[in-house]
């Protein structure tokens, strides 16, 4: 069992707010190695926050700090290593071994972000030419050039293709290999996992039923469950198919049994099953009454998806390609590749540049199953644009309605956005095991963004560079 990684799972890097000091953290380091060496697993789950406690229970903090233990031996020191947006990284040494350990506080003091991963020596950018199909021929090709340059010069990156809308015109960039040493550049048919993208899909396939009359929006979800599943409700209130797309629910990130389940960490959700979804259920436990409060849920959209499967009498995959793929004309959207899909396919890579297993799903595939490419990707937008077969785009007009806001967030069914903006994006991030990934659309601007990378580094400067790039048209 590899407590490591399925902290990671679990916790990973989401919404950041910290204030600017970071001086307190070297204590606060020092303070959580002394209890994570004396397993005082209570204590050490006193100094988080309330961002912290909404993703992990203390008995779950407990149980992975136990197994933590158990892998890497005594906590020996931290070495302070570079701060970012008011995170601080540590060199880690335990007995075992290195670890990268990052830390952080939220504006009442308490550790915000508490993170362990596998170490990454620092490794300097690229220096040769990086392979590219970008002609450098406008403007505007070599403004994107000198986005991507940024993201795919940085050490451990393989590949990127772009897809970038303005009006009907589309534009098209490939970076880097679609497997490292190939020398073949990604294009945009490639396909790419986009993980948690799915779940915009999954959101369109509810819209979608709601309109078809085979459920409503605000239906309790144990209407569509086997009777031996108590109700899931707090305080009398229940969870609702809205509270899954919107994360609202009250359940958690993952089901604790994702964990005994996984035989593969490397490919955690792949015999992840109804029997096994539907016995966590029976158990699970509400962290808040549904509907109060936000935190993001892979359960829960996958719940979603198995339930959207259930009303249709058909399979996830199956109902991705007629409801959506299909009218769409997106031919290689697609949960199982075929051996023409195959040839297409990038290779993932983890942080240290490592070729990653691929992910396949069953119970939890609305969460983030799906398999896609630029040229797939780009109608999609489109639709959620408005252009393209009029029910559809009703069903799409649906998800895009805020449901609920959280600080700066709003979300609709799926997809979020900054609330505070006057002409927003509305957008969806992905991540695997070896592929990060993003799309985004901007309905009053009609522009839409791709962003398909085949590695684990962040891309959080590339989003932000292809937002000016299409704003700038439309300015």
């Amino acid at each position: 069992m590899n407590y490591l990684t399925f902290l990671l799972l679990l916790i990973a890097f989401s919404t950041v707010a910290q204030t600017p000091e970071t001086v307190p953290l070297d204590s606060l380091t020092e303070t959580s190695r002394q209890y994570f060496n004396r397993q005082q697993n209570d204590s050490l789950y006193a100094l988080m926050g309330d961002a912290f406690h909404a993703q992990l229970s203390a008995a779950q903090f407990s149980q992975i700090s136990q197994g933590l233990k158990a892998q890497l031996g005594t906590w020996q020191s931290a070495e302070h290593r570079s701060i970012k947006d008011g995170v601080a990284r540590y060199k880690a040494t335990f007995e075992k071994g290195l670890i990268d350990f990052f830390i952080s506080r939220d504006k009442a003091g308490k550790v915000h972000t508490f993170l362990f991963r596998p170490y990454e020596a620092d490794v300097p950018n690229k220096t040769e030419a990086v392979p590219t199909s970008n002609p450098l021929k406008t403007a505007f090709d070599k403004q994107v050039d000198a986005v991507a340059q940024a993201y795919i010069k940085k050490a451990n990156t393989v590949g990127l293709s772009i897809g970038i809308l303005r009006n009907d015109s589309l534009f098209t960039y490939g970076y880097g290999e679609t497997a490292r040493g190939n020398g073949r550049l990604p294009d945009a048919n490639t396909l790419f996992e986009i993980g948690s993208i799915s779940k915009t899909f999954t959101a369109t396939l509810l819209a979608d039923a709601i309109q078809r009359g085979l459920v409503k929006l605000e239906d309790p979800v144990n209407k569509y469950l086997p009777d031996s599943i108590p109700a899931l409700q707090k305080d009398g209130i229940p969870v609702t198919l809205k509270t899954l797309a919107n994360h609202t629910s009250g359940l958690p990130r993952l089901p604790t049994n994702l964990f005994t389940a996984a035989t593969d960490m490397n490919n955690p959700y792949k015999h992840y099953d109804r029997p096994l979804l539907y016995a966590y259920l029976k158990k699970a436990t509400l962290a808040r009454q549904p509907g109060k409060e936000y935190e993001y849920s892979n359960l829960a959209v996958g719940l979603l998806g198995t339930i959207l499967e259930t009303v249709n009498k058909k399979t996830y995959e199956e109902l991705i390609k007629e409801r959506i793929a299909k009218p769409l004309g997106m031919t290689h959207t697609v949960l199982v590749l075929n051996e023409q899909d195959k040839k297409r396919f990038a290779q993932g890579n983890d942080a240290k540049g490592n070729p990653a297993s691929s992910w396949e799903f069953q119970a939890l595939a609305g969460a983030g199953a799906l398999r896609s490419s630029v040229n797939d990707l780009v109608p999609y937008l489109k639709a959620e644009l408005g252009k393209g077969p009029k029910k559809l785009v009703e069903a799409m007009k649906t998800t895009q309605q805020t449901t609920f806001t959280n600080g700066n967030t709003a979300i609709g069914l799926g997809w979020h956005r900054r609330s505070e903006e006057v002409r927003p994006w509305l957008w969806h991030q992905g991540g695997t095991g070896g592929f990060v990934t993003y799309v985004a659309f901007n309905p009053s601007r009609q522009t839409a963004v791709v962003l398909l990378t085949n590695s684990q580094n962040s891309i959080e400067d590339l989003i932000a560079g292809s937002h000016k790039l299409a704003e700038a048209y439309t300015k």
